[in-house]
């Protein structure tokens, strides 16, 4: 029978782990940690394309929500919804000229905020003639669209509430008067109520907050006290609906058939005169631009707009996104 010292292994006879192993161990880490931090990369890139393709999202819906309520209030005039019919009283000293001898101060044309006729209007890829008054030609991108809304807002204001130098319109069922200031009109039966007038011009500009900073933006010129046009301390900046908006497309529904449908879209330079006021829907498509670069990254996509494909010249890293929204008129 063995003595039981002789199981017992010599202490130089004991072997750990050789250089060879160790350098293999060490190398089987690496490609272990080298994998995951490929997948943690890779992923984080995904997270924050995502994220920016999001706030693409984000920043096209809010811009077109900030459109459609102007679009479902277009032609709203109160307690009267004949735009037509509204007067102006242009010879009575107690009611001031507001129509077409006293444009508003930086008014786009004469007129032009008081033109109730037509509660929707625009340009098609110009400016003109809105660019040395409400558009200047330094605030506007060229080849972009302007949308003109015409309405009132829906609060009724009451009498004492009513402030100097502000339009308003007064109206009834039986009819309905411009004036401005806190006289109202007389001629009314008592259902009359005062609305507080809107115009406004929404438009693209190359820049958003100073001149040069290179982020185009979806801007609009509102009435405001005075009566006058939107034109604040620092006008480049205070108008600015949201930013990131580089192009602005509109096509006006027509409706031909008065069955209440759009039969066909069209752009604003082959839209009768006659033909504003039968117009029933608004579609509306932006190109949304992220604010700053991405490195590593080059943008050659082309983007379909309504009078045809976008590619950025010379291709640069900023994202992008087309969201198209369709409103139809309520007025």
């Amino acid at each position: 029978m063995p003595s039981r010292t002789s199981a017992v292994r010599p202490r130089n006879q004991e072997r750990g782990i050789g250089i060879v192993e160790l350098m293999i161990a060490i190398t089987i880490g690496m490609v272990l940690i080298a994998g995951a931090l490929s997948v943690f990369v890779n992923s984080r890139a995904t997270y924050n394309t995502n994220q920016e393709f999001s706030r693409l999202m984000e920043n096209g819906n809010y811009a077109l929500d900030e459109i459609s309520r102007s679009l479902r209030l277009a032609g709203y005039w109160g307690r009267n919804n004949a735009g037509d019919l509204i007067r102006r009283r242009t010879g009575d000293t107690g009611f001031p000229e507001i129509y077409l001898s006293s444009a508003a101060t930086n008014d786009c044309s004469a007129g032009w905020y008081a033109n109730t006729t037509r509660r929707v209007e625009g340009l098609e890829n110009t400016n003109s003639p809105y660019g040395s008054t409400c558009v200047l030609d330094a605030r506007y991108q060229a080849g972009t669209d302007v949308l003109v809304f015409r309405h009132v807002e829906p609060t009724e204001v009451a009498t004492a509430s009513l402030v100097a130098n502000t339009v308003y319109i007064r109206a009834d069922p039986a009819g309905a008067e411009f004036f401005v200031g806190t006289t109202e009109p007389t001629g009314f039966t008592d259902t009359a109520a005062n609305f507080l007038c809107r115009a406004e011009a929404y438009y693209i500009s190359p820049f958003n907050l100073t001149v040069g900073d290179g982020l185009p933006s979806l801007k609009r010129a509102a009435l405001v006290a005075g009566p006058e046009l939107f034109v604040p301390t620092n006008p480049d900046a205070s108008e600015v609906v949201i930013p990131g908006v580089e192009n602005l497309q509109v096509k006006y529904g027509i409706d031909t058939t008065d069955d209440g449908s759009a039969n066909q879209y069209l752009n604003a330079d082959t839209v009768a005169a006659t033909q504003w006021d039968d117009i029933v829907a608004v579609r509306v498509t932006v190109l949304v631009r992220s604010e700053f670069e991405e490195a590593h990254y080059s943008n050659t996509s082309s983007y379909r707009l309504p009078d045809g494909l976008y590619t950025p010249s010379p291709a640069d890293g900023f994202r992008r996104m087309v969201v198209t929204r369709t409103v139809e008129l309520r007025n």
